[in-house]
Protein backbone atom coordinates (compact mmCIF):
# COMPACT_ATOMS: atom_id res chain seq x y z
CA UNK A 1 0.00 0.00 0.00
CA UNK A 2 1.77 3.48 -0.91
CA UNK A 3 1.40 6.08 1.85
CA UNK A 4 2.25 9.71 1.62
CA UNK A 5 2.21 12.29 4.06
CA UNK A 6 1.68 16.18 3.26
CA UNK A 7 2.95 18.07 6.37
CA UNK A 8 2.69 21.12 8.18
CA UNK A 9 0.56 22.76 5.52
CA UNK A 10 -2.26 25.15 5.05
CA UNK A 11 -5.20 23.64 3.70
CA UNK A 12 -8.04 24.95 1.78
CA UNK A 13 -10.64 21.67 1.74
CA UNK A 14 -13.72 23.25 0.23
CA UNK A 15 -15.35 20.93 2.55
CA UNK A 16 -17.31 22.97 5.46
CA UNK A 17 -16.91 20.08 8.03
CA UNK A 18 -13.07 20.33 7.53
CA UNK A 19 -12.56 24.51 6.62
CA UNK A 20 -9.41 25.49 6.35
CA UNK A 21 -6.25 24.75 8.04
CA UNK A 22 -2.77 26.08 8.98
CA UNK A 23 -0.19 23.71 10.04
CA UNK A 24 -2.21 20.63 9.19
CA UNK A 25 -1.36 17.28 7.66
CA UNK A 26 -2.95 15.58 4.74
CA UNK A 27 -2.22 11.58 4.69
CA UNK A 28 -2.58 9.80 1.34
CA UNK A 29 -3.09 5.95 1.08
CA UNK A 30 -3.26 4.60 -2.28
CA UNK A 31 -5.61 6.73 -4.55
CA UNK A 32 -7.41 8.29 -1.69
CA UNK A 33 -7.47 11.17 0.86
CA UNK A 34 -7.44 9.04 4.42
CA UNK A 35 -7.02 11.94 7.05
CA UNK A 36 -6.71 15.61 7.53
CA UNK A 37 -5.40 16.81 10.77
CA UNK A 38 -3.03 18.24 12.61
CA UNK A 39 0.18 16.33 14.24
CA UNK A 40 -1.05 12.82 12.58
CA UNK A 41 1.19 10.07 12.73
CA UNK A 42 3.38 9.19 9.75
CA UNK A 43 3.07 5.25 10.41
CA UNK A 44 6.01 4.97 7.99
CA UNK A 45 4.40 7.01 5.14
CA UNK A 46 6.93 8.71 2.91
CA UNK A 47 6.60 12.41 4.07
CA UNK A 48 6.62 15.64 1.91
CA UNK A 49 7.62 18.57 3.96
CA UNK A 50 4.52 21.12 2.73
CA UNK A 51 5.54 24.32 5.01
CA UNK A 52 4.80 27.24 2.71
CA UNK A 53 2.59 26.01 0.60
CA UNK A 54 -1.36 26.19 0.16
CA UNK A 55 -2.70 23.15 -0.80
CA UNK A 56 -6.01 23.03 -2.71
CA UNK A 57 -8.60 20.59 -4.45
CA UNK A 58 -7.17 20.00 -7.85
CA UNK A 59 -8.97 22.52 -10.26
CA UNK A 60 -11.48 20.93 -12.39
CA UNK A 61 -11.96 22.15 -15.99
CA UNK A 62 -15.65 21.72 -16.61
CA UNK A 63 -15.53 22.82 -20.55
CA UNK A 64 -12.65 22.83 -22.45
CA UNK A 65 -11.94 21.71 -26.22
CA UNK A 66 -8.36 19.97 -25.59
CA UNK A 67 -7.92 19.13 -29.21
CA UNK A 68 -7.42 22.62 -30.13
CA UNK A 69 -4.06 23.03 -28.09
CA UNK A 70 -2.51 23.32 -31.72
CA UNK A 71 -4.25 26.03 -32.95
CA UNK A 72 -3.17 28.52 -29.68
CA UNK A 73 -2.29 32.26 -30.36
CA UNK A 74 -4.99 32.59 -32.75
CA UNK A 75 -8.33 33.67 -32.08
CA UNK A 76 -7.67 36.71 -29.64
CA UNK A 77 -8.80 38.98 -32.37
CA UNK A 78 -11.87 37.44 -33.44
CA UNK A 79 -14.71 39.03 -32.54
CA UNK A 80 -17.67 36.77 -32.82
CA UNK A 81 -18.48 33.06 -32.56
CA UNK A 82 -19.07 33.21 -36.48
CA UNK A 83 -14.79 33.74 -37.03
CA UNK A 84 -14.55 31.30 -34.68
CA UNK A 85 -16.46 28.73 -36.75
CA UNK A 86 -15.75 30.13 -39.92
CA UNK A 87 -11.97 29.41 -38.98
CA UNK A 88 -11.94 26.35 -36.56
CA UNK A 89 -15.18 23.82 -37.49
CA UNK A 90 -15.17 24.95 -41.21
CA UNK A 91 -11.46 25.27 -42.08
CA UNK A 92 -8.77 24.18 -39.41
CA UNK A 93 -11.04 21.24 -37.81
CA UNK A 94 -11.36 19.77 -41.26
CA UNK A 95 -7.39 19.25 -41.57
CA UNK A 96 -7.23 17.11 -38.32
CA UNK A 97 -6.31 13.56 -38.69
CA UNK A 98 -6.56 11.29 -35.95
CA UNK A 99 -2.90 11.65 -35.28
CA UNK A 100 -3.64 15.93 -34.52
CA UNK A 101 -6.31 14.98 -32.37
CA UNK A 102 -3.95 12.87 -30.05
CA UNK A 103 -1.22 15.31 -30.28
CA UNK A 104 -3.63 18.03 -29.36
CA UNK A 105 -5.37 16.36 -26.39
CA UNK A 106 -2.02 14.44 -25.08
CA UNK A 107 -0.15 18.24 -25.00
CA UNK A 108 -3.43 20.34 -23.93
CA UNK A 109 -4.00 17.62 -20.80
CA UNK A 110 -0.28 18.13 -19.89
CA UNK A 111 -0.91 21.89 -19.49
CA UNK A 112 -3.65 21.44 -17.37
CA UNK A 113 -1.35 20.22 -14.87
CA UNK A 114 1.13 22.53 -15.04
CA UNK A 115 -2.01 25.18 -14.05
CA UNK A 116 -3.08 22.99 -11.10
CA UNK A 117 -6.03 21.33 -13.23
CA UNK A 118 -6.45 17.73 -12.41
CA UNK A 119 -9.82 17.11 -13.92
CA UNK A 120 -11.39 18.05 -17.15
CA UNK A 121 -14.28 17.69 -19.49
CA UNK A 122 -13.26 17.03 -23.10
CA UNK A 123 -15.45 18.75 -25.11
CA UNK A 124 -14.42 16.86 -28.16
CA UNK A 125 -16.39 17.91 -31.00
CA UNK A 126 -14.06 17.02 -34.01
CA UNK A 127 -14.97 13.47 -33.85
CA UNK A 128 -15.47 12.11 -37.31
CA UNK A 129 -14.94 8.37 -36.68
CA UNK A 130 -13.60 5.74 -34.32
CA UNK A 131 -9.73 6.31 -35.19
CA UNK A 132 -10.02 9.53 -33.97
CA UNK A 133 -12.05 8.84 -30.83
CA UNK A 134 -9.36 6.34 -30.02
CA UNK A 135 -6.61 8.73 -30.32
CA UNK A 136 -8.49 11.18 -28.17
CA UNK A 137 -8.86 8.99 -25.18
CA UNK A 138 -5.11 7.22 -25.72
CA UNK A 139 -4.18 10.72 -25.28
CA UNK A 140 -5.92 11.16 -21.83
CA UNK A 141 -4.88 8.03 -20.89
CA UNK A 142 -1.11 8.64 -21.26
CA UNK A 143 -1.24 11.93 -19.72
CA UNK A 144 -2.56 10.56 -16.35
CA UNK A 145 -5.35 13.75 -16.00
CA UNK A 146 -9.15 12.61 -14.97
CA UNK A 147 -11.29 13.41 -17.62
CA UNK A 148 -14.95 12.84 -18.81
CA UNK A 149 -14.76 12.36 -22.52
CA UNK A 150 -17.78 14.18 -24.30
CA UNK A 151 -17.42 12.72 -27.44
CA UNK A 152 -18.73 14.72 -30.29
CA UNK A 153 -19.17 15.11 -33.93
CA UNK A 154 -17.94 16.88 -36.66
CA UNK A 155 -19.51 20.70 -37.72
CA UNK A 156 -18.05 20.36 -41.42
CA UNK A 157 -18.92 22.88 -44.14
CA UNK A 158 -22.25 22.48 -45.74
CA UNK A 159 -22.13 21.06 -48.94
CA UNK A 160 -24.81 20.93 -51.60
CA UNK A 161 -26.31 17.39 -51.90
CA UNK A 162 -25.21 16.28 -48.40
CA UNK A 163 -26.99 16.17 -45.41
CA UNK A 164 -26.09 19.16 -42.77
CA UNK A 165 -24.55 17.97 -39.79
CA UNK A 166 -27.69 19.75 -37.88
CA UNK A 167 -29.74 16.81 -39.45
CA UNK A 168 -27.47 13.93 -38.35
CA UNK A 169 -28.47 12.07 -35.01
CA UNK A 170 -25.65 10.80 -33.06
CA UNK A 171 -24.55 7.69 -34.06
CA UNK A 172 -25.17 5.10 -31.85
CA UNK A 173 -22.39 2.64 -32.77
CA UNK A 174 -20.30 5.23 -31.66
CA UNK A 175 -21.37 5.33 -27.94
CA UNK A 176 -22.45 1.09 -28.10
CA UNK A 177 -19.13 0.77 -28.82
CA UNK A 178 -16.59 3.21 -26.10
CA UNK A 179 -20.01 2.15 -23.71
CA UNK A 180 -19.54 -1.38 -23.67
CA UNK A 181 -15.90 -1.44 -24.23
CA UNK A 182 -13.04 0.37 -23.18
CA UNK A 183 -15.08 3.28 -21.07
CA UNK A 184 -17.78 1.00 -19.98
CA UNK A 185 -16.57 1.75 -16.31
CA UNK A 186 -17.43 4.69 -13.80
CA UNK A 187 -14.55 4.34 -12.01
CA UNK A 188 -11.69 4.93 -14.11
CA UNK A 189 -9.96 8.40 -14.59
CA UNK A 190 -11.23 8.89 -17.63
CA UNK A 191 -14.83 8.39 -18.30
CA UNK A 192 -17.49 8.91 -21.28
CA UNK A 193 -20.11 11.46 -22.11
CA UNK A 194 -21.69 12.47 -24.83
CA UNK A 195 -20.57 16.35 -26.67
CA UNK A 196 -24.26 16.65 -28.17
CA UNK A 197 -25.68 19.51 -30.61
CA UNK A 198 -28.96 20.31 -28.61
CA UNK A 199 -31.67 22.80 -30.18
CA UNK A 200 -29.46 25.52 -30.42
CA UNK A 201 -26.99 24.06 -32.96
CA UNK A 202 -29.40 21.03 -34.06
CA UNK A 203 -33.00 19.91 -34.89
CA UNK A 204 -35.29 19.34 -31.91
CA UNK A 205 -35.53 15.70 -33.33
CA UNK A 206 -31.94 15.42 -33.33
CA UNK A 207 -31.72 16.67 -30.05
CA UNK A 208 -34.46 14.39 -28.44
CA UNK A 209 -32.57 11.59 -30.35
CA UNK A 210 -29.38 12.44 -28.31
CA UNK A 211 -30.33 12.98 -24.98
CA UNK A 212 -32.42 10.04 -24.61
CA UNK A 213 -29.77 7.89 -26.43
CA UNK A 214 -27.28 9.38 -23.63
CA UNK A 215 -29.53 8.08 -21.20
CA UNK A 216 -30.21 5.29 -22.62
CA UNK A 217 -26.40 4.25 -21.72
CA UNK A 218 -26.35 6.63 -18.32
CA UNK A 219 -24.32 9.28 -19.68
CA UNK A 220 -24.11 13.04 -19.19
CA UNK A 221 -24.89 14.93 -21.94
CA UNK A 222 -23.95 18.50 -22.76
CA UNK A 223 -24.78 21.15 -25.32
CA UNK A 224 -23.28 24.48 -26.41
CA UNK A 225 -26.62 26.78 -25.46
CA UNK A 226 -25.81 30.26 -26.40
CA UNK A 227 -29.53 31.52 -26.19
CA UNK A 228 -29.65 34.42 -28.13
CA UNK A 229 -33.04 34.89 -30.07
CA UNK A 230 -32.36 34.73 -33.86
CA UNK A 231 -29.33 32.47 -34.21
CA UNK A 232 -30.92 29.13 -32.03
CA UNK A 233 -32.33 26.39 -34.84
CA UNK A 234 -34.91 25.68 -32.01
CA UNK A 235 -36.24 28.74 -30.50
CA UNK A 236 -38.28 27.44 -28.08
CA UNK A 237 -36.15 24.25 -27.81
CA UNK A 238 -35.36 24.27 -24.03
CA UNK A 239 -38.58 24.63 -22.75
CA UNK A 240 -39.85 22.18 -25.08
CA UNK A 241 -37.31 19.69 -23.95
CA UNK A 242 -38.07 20.51 -20.38
CA UNK A 243 -41.82 19.83 -20.79
CA UNK A 244 -41.01 16.40 -22.53
CA UNK A 245 -39.09 15.34 -19.67
CA UNK A 246 -35.36 15.41 -21.33
CA UNK A 247 -33.86 17.67 -19.33
CA UNK A 248 -32.44 16.71 -15.94
CA UNK A 249 -28.79 16.94 -13.57
CA UNK A 250 -27.50 14.41 -16.63
CA UNK A 251 -28.02 17.73 -18.98
CA UNK A 252 -25.22 20.20 -18.92
CA UNK A 253 -25.17 23.99 -20.25
CA UNK A 254 -22.19 25.52 -21.82
CA UNK A 255 -22.73 29.23 -21.93
CA UNK A 256 -26.24 30.05 -21.84
CA UNK A 257 -25.34 33.83 -21.65
CA UNK A 258 -28.87 35.03 -23.38
CA UNK A 259 -31.21 32.92 -21.29
CA UNK A 260 -34.07 34.60 -20.29
CA UNK A 261 -35.20 34.53 -16.70
CA UNK A 262 -37.77 32.11 -17.43
CA UNK A 263 -35.94 30.25 -19.72
CA UNK A 264 -32.85 30.15 -16.64
CA UNK A 265 -35.75 29.22 -14.25
CA UNK A 266 -36.92 26.13 -16.54
CA UNK A 267 -33.54 24.11 -17.15
CA UNK A 268 -32.51 24.93 -13.16
CA UNK A 269 -35.66 23.56 -12.15
CA UNK A 270 -35.40 20.80 -14.02
CA UNK A 271 -31.70 20.26 -12.50
CA UNK A 272 -29.37 21.04 -15.48
CA UNK A 273 -25.85 22.20 -14.38
CA UNK A 274 -24.36 25.19 -16.46
CA UNK A 275 -20.91 26.06 -17.44
CA UNK A 276 -19.32 29.22 -17.69
CA UNK A 277 -16.28 29.94 -19.63
CA UNK A 278 -16.19 33.71 -18.62
CA UNK A 279 -12.78 35.01 -21.04
CA UNK A 280 -14.18 33.52 -24.50
CA UNK A 281 -17.49 35.05 -23.13
CA UNK A 282 -16.11 38.19 -22.53
CA UNK A 283 -14.58 38.62 -25.81
CA UNK A 284 -17.38 37.78 -28.17
CA UNK A 285 -20.91 37.36 -26.46
CA UNK A 286 -23.05 40.52 -25.95
CA UNK A 287 -23.93 39.48 -21.80
CA UNK A 288 -22.16 38.30 -18.96
CA UNK A 289 -21.23 34.73 -17.87
CA UNK A 290 -23.69 32.79 -16.19
CA UNK A 291 -22.78 33.18 -12.40
CA UNK A 292 -24.90 35.69 -10.33
CA UNK A 293 -27.93 34.83 -12.25
CA UNK A 294 -27.90 31.44 -11.62
CA UNK A 295 -27.27 31.39 -8.39
CA UNK A 296 -30.40 33.59 -7.78
CA UNK A 297 -32.38 30.53 -8.67
CA UNK A 298 -29.96 28.15 -6.82
CA UNK A 299 -28.06 26.97 -9.12
CA UNK A 300 -24.16 26.45 -8.89
CA UNK A 301 -21.96 27.69 -11.20
CA UNK A 302 -19.11 25.65 -12.62
CA UNK A 303 -16.12 27.34 -14.87
CA UNK A 304 -14.16 26.31 -17.76
CA UNK A 305 -11.41 27.66 -20.29
CA UNK A 306 -13.35 26.40 -23.84
CA UNK A 307 -10.91 27.52 -26.62
CA UNK A 308 -7.39 27.57 -26.69
CA UNK A 309 -7.04 29.28 -29.64
CA UNK A 310 -8.17 32.68 -27.65
CA UNK A 311 -5.72 32.26 -24.52
CA UNK A 312 -4.06 29.74 -22.82
CA UNK A 313 -6.14 27.52 -20.73
CA UNK A 314 -5.70 28.28 -17.36
CA UNK A 315 -8.26 27.56 -15.07
CA UNK A 316 -6.20 30.06 -12.93
CA UNK A 317 -7.00 32.73 -15.05
CA UNK A 318 -10.42 31.89 -15.72
CA UNK A 319 -11.08 31.84 -11.33
CA UNK A 320 -9.86 35.30 -11.25
CA UNK A 321 -11.71 36.49 -14.14
CA UNK A 322 -14.79 35.22 -13.32
CA UNK A 323 -14.75 36.43 -9.89
CA UNK A 324 -13.81 39.97 -11.19
CA UNK A 325 -16.33 40.14 -13.53
CA UNK A 326 -19.63 39.70 -11.20
CA UNK A 327 -17.68 41.51 -8.48
CA UNK A 328 -17.64 44.47 -11.42
CA UNK A 329 -21.58 43.18 -12.21
CA UNK A 330 -22.49 43.37 -8.66
CA UNK A 331 -21.17 46.88 -8.11
CA UNK A 332 -22.66 48.37 -11.08
CA UNK A 333 -26.16 46.97 -10.41
CA UNK A 334 -25.62 48.08 -6.84
CA UNK A 335 -24.78 51.30 -7.84
CA UNK A 336 -27.40 51.56 -10.37
CA UNK A 337 -29.96 50.73 -6.92
CA UNK A 338 -28.24 53.26 -4.63
CA UNK A 339 -26.74 50.48 -2.70
CA UNK A 340 -23.17 50.51 -3.29
CA UNK A 341 -20.84 49.64 -2.16
CA UNK A 342 -22.14 46.26 -1.51
CA UNK A 343 -22.06 44.96 2.28
CA UNK A 344 -19.58 42.79 2.65
CA UNK A 345 -21.63 39.60 3.29
CA UNK A 346 -23.17 40.70 0.39
CA UNK A 347 -20.45 40.68 -2.00
CA UNK A 348 -18.71 37.98 -4.06
CA UNK A 349 -15.70 36.72 -2.74
CA UNK A 350 -12.70 34.65 -3.24
CA UNK A 351 -14.13 31.94 -2.18
CA UNK A 352 -16.93 31.51 -4.19
CA UNK A 353 -14.71 31.60 -7.03
CA UNK A 354 -12.30 28.54 -5.74
CA UNK A 355 -15.87 26.91 -4.68
CA UNK A 356 -16.71 27.46 -8.66
CA UNK A 357 -13.62 25.81 -10.06
CA UNK A 358 -13.70 22.89 -7.67
CA UNK A 359 -16.61 21.56 -6.12
CA UNK A 360 -19.10 23.66 -8.63
CA UNK A 361 -17.40 21.83 -11.55
CA UNK A 362 -17.25 17.86 -9.49
CA UNK A 363 -21.47 18.74 -10.04
CA UNK A 364 -21.21 19.52 -13.24
CA UNK A 365 -19.28 16.30 -13.76
CA UNK A 366 -21.11 14.49 -11.41
CA UNK A 367 -17.86 14.21 -9.97
CA UNK A 368 -18.65 15.25 -5.91
CA UNK A 369 -18.57 12.00 -4.58
CA UNK A 370 -14.78 11.45 -5.62
CA UNK A 371 -13.24 15.10 -6.14
CA UNK A 372 -13.79 18.42 -5.56
CA UNK A 373 -12.28 18.70 -1.59
CA UNK A 374 -9.67 17.23 0.42
CA UNK A 375 -12.30 15.07 1.87
CA UNK A 376 -11.40 11.77 3.42
CA UNK A 377 -12.37 9.40 1.31
CA UNK A 378 -11.96 11.39 -1.85
CA UNK A 379 -9.37 10.81 -4.23
CA UNK A 380 -6.00 12.49 -3.54
CA UNK A 381 -6.56 15.09 -6.61
CA UNK A 382 -4.51 18.09 -4.93
CA UNK A 383 -2.15 21.42 -5.85
CA UNK A 384 0.20 22.69 -3.81
CA UNK A 385 0.65 26.16 -4.19
CA UNK A 386 4.51 27.61 -3.15
CA UNK A 387 4.52 30.69 -1.24
CA UNK A 388 8.04 31.18 -1.68
CA UNK A 389 7.90 32.78 -5.57
CA UNK A 390 7.59 36.49 -5.75
CA UNK A 391 3.90 36.11 -7.09
CA UNK A 392 2.81 34.73 -3.55
CA UNK A 393 5.37 35.52 -1.56
CA UNK A 394 4.46 38.16 1.71
CA UNK A 395 0.03 36.29 1.52
CA UNK A 396 1.07 34.74 4.31
CA UNK A 397 1.18 34.74 7.19
CA UNK A 398 -1.61 36.95 8.41
CA UNK A 399 -3.23 37.24 4.87
CA UNK A 400 -6.17 35.00 3.61
CA UNK A 401 -4.84 31.57 1.80
CA UNK A 402 -7.64 32.15 -0.60
CA UNK A 403 -6.90 35.09 -1.27
CA UNK A 404 -3.70 34.26 -2.30
CA UNK A 405 -4.83 31.20 -4.40
CA UNK A 406 -7.23 32.67 -6.71
CA UNK A 407 -5.98 36.30 -6.88
CA UNK A 408 -2.20 35.80 -6.70
CA UNK A 409 -1.19 32.33 -7.63
CA UNK A 410 0.26 31.25 -11.19
CA UNK A 411 1.41 28.35 -12.92
CA UNK A 412 4.93 28.95 -11.82
CA UNK A 413 3.60 28.93 -8.43
CA UNK A 414 2.19 25.38 -9.00
CA UNK A 415 4.93 23.48 -7.43
CA UNK A 416 3.22 19.81 -6.62
CA UNK A 417 -0.04 18.22 -8.25
CA UNK A 418 -1.43 14.66 -7.49
CA UNK A 419 -3.91 13.07 -9.83
CA UNK A 420 -5.17 9.38 -7.54
CA UNK A 421 -1.79 10.31 -5.43
CA UNK A 422 0.16 9.93 -8.15
CA UNK A 423 2.45 13.23 -8.79
CA UNK A 424 2.02 14.76 -12.52
CA UNK A 425 3.93 17.88 -11.58
CA UNK A 426 7.00 17.70 -8.63
CA UNK A 427 9.03 20.40 -7.63
CA UNK A 428 7.55 22.46 -10.59
CA UNK A 429 8.14 20.18 -12.97
CA UNK A 430 6.17 17.80 -15.31
CA UNK A 431 6.54 14.19 -14.14
CA UNK A 432 5.67 13.12 -17.63
CA UNK A 433 9.28 12.10 -19.10
CA UNK A 434 11.24 14.98 -20.40
CA UNK A 435 12.82 13.28 -23.59
CA UNK A 436 9.26 12.23 -24.55
CA UNK A 437 8.26 16.16 -23.94
CA UNK A 438 10.40 17.16 -26.36
CA UNK A 439 9.24 15.34 -28.75
CA UNK A 440 5.72 15.84 -28.26
CA UNK A 441 6.79 19.83 -28.43
CA UNK A 442 8.22 19.02 -32.07
CA UNK A 443 5.31 17.02 -33.26
CA UNK A 444 2.56 19.22 -32.09
CA UNK A 445 4.26 22.18 -34.22
CA UNK A 446 4.47 20.06 -37.17
CA UNK A 447 1.32 18.97 -36.60
CA UNK A 448 0.75 22.65 -36.65
CA UNK A 449 2.21 23.85 -39.34
CA UNK A 450 0.87 21.07 -41.77
CA UNK A 451 -2.65 22.12 -40.85
CA UNK A 452 -2.23 25.94 -41.42
CA UNK A 453 -0.68 25.37 -44.59
CA UNK A 454 -3.27 22.89 -45.89
CA UNK A 455 -5.81 25.65 -44.40
CA UNK A 456 -4.18 28.36 -45.79
CA UNK A 457 -4.56 30.24 -42.62
CA UNK A 458 -1.83 32.97 -41.60
CA UNK A 459 -2.23 35.71 -39.13
CA UNK A 460 -3.85 38.58 -40.63
CA UNK A 461 -3.24 41.73 -38.47
CA UNK A 462 -6.38 43.95 -38.21
CA UNK A 463 -6.60 47.01 -40.64
CA UNK A 464 -6.08 50.25 -39.68
CA UNK A 465 -9.02 52.49 -39.30
CA UNK A 466 -10.13 55.60 -37.75
CA UNK A 467 -9.02 55.40 -33.90
CA UNK A 468 -9.72 57.90 -30.63
CA UNK A 469 -6.79 59.97 -30.35
CA UNK A 470 -5.49 58.22 -27.84
CA UNK A 471 -4.99 55.31 -29.79
CA UNK A 472 -3.28 57.18 -32.28
CA UNK A 473 -0.11 55.84 -33.68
Amino acid sequence: MSRLLIRNTTVVSMDPSIGELEHADILIKDQRIAAVARNLPSDGAQTLEGADHIVIPGLVNAHIHTWEFPTRGIGADWVSKRDYHGNMHQNLATRFTARDVYLGNLMGSLNQFHHGTTTIMDWCHIIKDTEMADAAIDALEESGIRAVFAHGTVKPPIREGETPYYKIPFPREHIHRLRTGRLASDDRKVTLAMAILGPDWGEYDVAVHDIRLAREYGLINSAHTYGRPGLRKVEDGMPRLAREGLLGPDHNIAHGNCFSDEELKIVLDAGCTITASCFTESLNYEKPAMLSRMIGYGGTPSLGTDCDPYFNSSMLWVMRHALQEQRALDNRSLYALGQWPAATQHATHTRDALYWATMGGAKALRLEHRIGSITPGKQADLAMISLRGMNTFATLPGGDPVHAVVMYAEAADIDHVLVAGEFVKRDGKLTFPADRLDRLRADVLASRERMMAEGNYRYRPVPNGPRPARYAL
